[in-house]
C-alpha cells in the first residue's frame, strides 16, 4: 500500500511536493547501529516506501531481541540506494525478493539482502511497476500497476503475465486462486471495484468479484474460507471499507471498522486492522489497531492494551518473528515504528530513519 497513489490529484500533488522540500536527507539514527550489519541478517526487515520521484527508500534490518537497528542495511551492503518507492518485501527460502516501484524493478537478495539478481519484467517492450508480492507453491507472484500479475519462475526468474483489472496493488492467495486488488488508484475519480479471481493452476483470470471501489489490501485466511479486503473509498462521500468474501459463493459482506488504513495477517491467523483517518488539512490522525479472528470472521477487540497512543499511523505489520510493528508518518520527516508484544503492549520505538515505513517483514 501506498497512500499516495490512491488520492485525488490535487491532494496528491501537495503532499509529494510537501515531502520533496522537506524530506531530502535523512535524519542522523538516534541510536549506535551495529557496526556490522550482516550480523543481524536473522533479523526483520523494515521497508522505507520513501518520497515519489526522490530515490530515497531503503531497508532497515531490526533485531527485537537486542533492541537494535541497521537503519539502511541495503546500502551498506550493496553500496547503493534501493531506488524509488520501495513497495512491499518478501522472503521465501534464502532469497528476498523486493518490490520497487517507481525504480519499476524486483531485486532479489540473499538475507543479508546481498543483492543478486534484478528482474524488469515487460509488456509490449514498456517496463511494468512491481506492487506487492504473494508465495504459493515456490512461485512468487507481483502485481504490475500496468494491470498484470506476474509469476516469477523460481528457476530462471523469468515472468510470465496474466491480464487484470486496472493498477493492480494487494494479492493473496486462497483454495488454489489469487485474489487481486485493482485499485484503478491512477483514474481518480473513477476508481476500480473489483478483486480479480485468478487461477493458479491456468493462471488466467476466471471472474471478478465487485467490491467497496479504491480496494488495495488483500489477505486469506489459512484455510482458504474467506479472503479479506480493505479499501480506501474515494476519499468523499464513499468511505474506506473492510470487506469480507466468502470463497466458497463469492458473497461479499462489510465488517464493522472505520476510516480502515492497512491491514496485515499475523500469526495464528489473526489480521491487525489499522484504522486511521486524516482531519480537514489531510493531516494524519492518531490510529487504533483492532484485532480480527481470520478462521472465524469475528471481531477480537483493540489489540494495544497499554494506552500507547499512535499518532500518524500509517501502516501495520505482523510478521513471524511474532511482534506487531505500526509505522507512523507525517510524509515530511523520518518515520517512527512502534514495536509491540503479542498481549499488546509496547516492546520498543525507535526512528526509522527514512519517510513512509511502509512493511515489516
Amino acid at each position: 500500500m501506498i497512500h499516495f497513489n490512491h488520492i485525488p490529484d490535487a491532494v496528491a500533488s501537495c503532499r509529494f511536493s510537501f515531502a520533496l522540500i522537506l524530506c531530502a536527507a535523512m535524519l542522523s539514527c538516534e541510536r549506535t547501529p551495529d557496526s556490522d550489519p550482516l550480523t543481524l541478517s536473522a533479523g526483520t526487515y523494515i521497508l522505507n516506501n520513501g518520497n515519489w520521484g526522490s530515490n530515497d527508500s531503503g531497508i532497515g534490518i531490526y533485531s527485537p531481541s537486542t533492541r537494535t537497528y541497521v537503519p539502511d542495511a541495503f546500502f551498506a551492503v550493496n553500496g547503493m540506494k534501493l531506488g524509488d518507492l520501495g513497495q512491499d518485501i518478501v522472503r521465501t527460502g534464502d532469497r528476498v525478493y523486493i518490490a520497487v516501484s517507481g525504480s519499476q524493478t524486483v531485486f532479489v537478495t540473499d538475507l543479508r539482502l546481498k543483492i543478486l539478481h534484478q528482474i524488469n519484467a515487460e509488456n509490449d517492450g514498456a517496463r511494468l511497476s512491481p506492487r506487492a508480492f504473494a508465495v504459493a507453491d515456490g512461485a512468487v507472484y507481483v502485481t504490475y500497476y500496468e494491470g498484470f500479475v506476474g509469476k516469477i519462475s523460481p528457476d530462471d526468474r523469468s515472468v510470465s503475465l496474466c491480464k487484470v483489472g486496472p493498477n493492480p496493488d494487494g494479492l493473496a492467495v486462497a483454495g488454489g486462486n489469487l485474489y487481486v486488488a485493482n485499485s484503478g488508484g491512477m483514474s481518480y475519480p473513477d476508481y476500480n471495484n473489483t478483486v480479480s479471481v485468478v487461477s493458479l493452476a491456468t493462471f488466467s483470470e476466471t471472474s471478478a468479484i465487485e467490491v467497496n471501489i479504491n480496494p488495495y489490501g488483500v489477505e486469506a485466511s489459512s484455510d482458504g474460507k474467506y479472503v479479506y479486503v480493505s479499501s480506501f473509498g474515494n476519499y468523499a462521500d464513499c468511505p474506506s471499507k473492510l470487506q469480507v468474501i466468502e470463497t466458497a459463493t463469492g458473497k461479499v459482506s462489510d465488517l464493522d471498522y472505520a476510516s480502515v488504513s492497512d491491514v496485515a495477517k499475523g500469526p495464528g491467523d489473526v489480521l491487525y486492522v489499522l484504522c486511521a483517518g486524516y482531519d480537514q488539512n489531510w493531516n494524519p490522525l492518531p490510529g487504533t489497531v483492532c484485532k480480527h479472528d481470520m478462521a472465524a470472521n469475528t471481531r477480537i477487540g483493540n489489540f494495544v492494551t497499554d494506552g500507547t497512543l499512535l499518532p500518524d499511523a500509517y501502516s501495520v505489520s505482523a510478521p513471524s518473528d511474532g511482534y506487531v510493528y505500526v509505522g507512523c508518518s507525517d510524509y515530511k520527516t523520518t518515520g517512527d515504528i512502534h514495536v509491540f508484544t503479542p498481549s499488546g503492549t509496547l516492546h520498543d520505538t525507535f526512528d526509522s530513519q527514512g519517510l513512509n515505513p511502509l512493511k515489516a517483514h
